[in-house]
């Protein structure tokens, strides 16, 4: 297989007609400051939906005594309903459009890392945006540009109930007003469990309840806004995997994020962070030489993340391990979109309704709702958790239903078969889709294979 054909499966979107693949691992890297996608499908900053958010709540809260305020509001609640679901059209259709891809499958496994989710609609939107001003801005700098960024965006403070810790010893805590708010520790334990040390690798509770006294001050107005409020934070110094934070009177936001950039330097999340990408993208286990290569790049370069995908794509064994990791559900439908030579303007053009059916359901059907992760961990990545019989069987029935329904025309199969698959893997399943009754049911015998779900 060449390498055009190998980056885009195992690193990109997927093959299309479309699109030839990157020839050299130089050419993939290089496709990470490629921003044309993105700028054809712009995505509204926090900062906007905030705005229409607060507009909303106006009108929500405002008098309506007659039919056209009740109207209007109508008109706003389903826009800000609309509005999560407008954000997900575009990032499935960058993923279709991209010549190659890998920026958008970093910013999958960067919003898992680090995972939100919710229910409310305006929660929803909030996590959608996430993505774009958080992870795609950062996903190619030093991940402490990162992690600061993930700390404070007040979709991350929200889901991690930080708005709700109260310095114990605060100026706020002391009124009697708030005597009953106190300390949370959920984000604490989060950042260094799941964020960048990684479960069990050094730290104790003690760590955990001094970090939660230093991240106090860390909160959002009622409009949702983050702020850092020195009355809220726990007088210092905190003592954080043995080194002193804090102490300063005020506080300050500003000891938090040197513990931030301390923290995204540290031998462990180094380690972490290098064995989660290898394993989201090259192997289930990926060898110990392929992880020790990427830890080290990351830390003689203080966590310079495109140093580390350099090393991973054009690693030995991240080529020796091809065919190892099953393609997870929301990469399913974007490769199988891709194989069939969509453009990104029809899931942008879809009404909410057939967006609905042709994604959102069968998502939910193959295991992995648009609604985010339902625990703090994010999406696994063993396979066993996307091989259910349910969850095969959603597969099988997108394959089946999805194309006849999107296209017009389908192409013939042995030509699916050609610019759907490398050439090893086409000669495997080609014959099989050859003898098949109908079109359709070729190109879903290609779509449920093996040879197209494995990357």
């Amino acid at each position: 297989m060449n390498y055009a054909d190998f980056a885009l499966i195992r690193f990109g979107s997927g093959l299309s007609p479309r699109f030839d693949g990157p020839a050299t691992p130089d050419a993939l890297m290089d496709s990470l400051a490629d921003e044309t996608t993105r700028a054809a499908f712009p995505v509204p900053s926090t900062g906007e939906i905030l705005t229409q958010l607060e507009h909303y709540n106006k009108i929500r809260r405002g008098p309506m005594e007659d039919e056209a305020s009740r109207t209007t509001f109508e008109q706003e609640r389903n826009r800000i309903k609309q509005l999560a679901n407008t954000i997900r059209r575009i990032r499935l259709a960058r993923a279709i459009d991209a010549p190659v891809g890998f920026s958008e499958r970093l910013a999958q496994f960067w919003s898992s890392h680090f995972s939100l989710t919710g229910a409310a609609h305006h929660v929803l939107a909030l996590n959608e945006s996430f993505q774009d001003e958080v992870i795609r801005t950062h996903q190619n700098g030093l991940f402490a540009d990162l992690l600061r960024a993930a700390t404070f965006h007040p979709a991350m403070l929200r889901y991690l109930n930080q708005t709700e810790s109260v310095g114990p010893a605060s100026q706020f805590a002391r009124k009697k007003a708030h005597k009953n708010l106190g300390l949370n520790e959920n984000h604490a334990r989060e950042l260094l469990e799941l964020h960048t040390l990684g479960v069990g690798s050094g730290y104790n509770q003690a760590d955990v309840r001094q970090l939660a006294e230093l991240m106090t001050g860390l909160v959002l107005t009622k409009e949702h806004r983050f702020i850092f409020s020195s009355a809220r934070a726990e007088p210092g110094p905190e003592t954080v995997l043995g080194k002193d934070y804090g102490g300063a009177e005020p506080a300050q936001q500003a000891e938090i994020e040197a513990f931030l950039n301390d923290l995204a330097v540290h031998p462990r999340t180094a380690a972490f962070i290098c064995g989660k990408l290898a394993r989201h993208f090259c192997s289930d286990a990926p060898p110990d030489k392929l992880i020790g290569a990427m830890t080290e790049r990351y830390r003689s370069t203080g966590g310079n993340l495109t140093e580390v995908y350099a090393v991973m794509v054009g690693h030995k064994d991240a080529r020796d391990s091809f065919g190892q990791k099953v393609r997870q559900p929301y990469d399913f439908i974007a490769a199988g979109f891709r194989s069939l030579g969509a453009a990104g303007s029809m899931i942008t053009d879809m009404k909410f309704g057939q967006f609905r059916r042709t994604v959102i359901g069968p998502l939910r059907a193959m295991g992995q709702p648009v609604n985010g992760a339902p625990q703090p961990e994010g999406w696994p990545e063993d396979e066993a958790s996307w091989l259910t019989p349910q969850q095969l069987a959603g597969r099988i029935n997108w394959a089946l239903d999805t194309p006849r329904a999107m296209f017009k025309s389908l192409p013939d199969v042995a030509g699916y078969v050609a610019t759907a698959l490398p050439d090893t893997r086409a000669e495997q399943i080609g014959p099989i889709a050859a003898r098949a009754e109908t079109q359709a049911e070729g190109i879903a015998m290609v779509l449920a294979s093996p040879q197209f779900n494995r990357r």
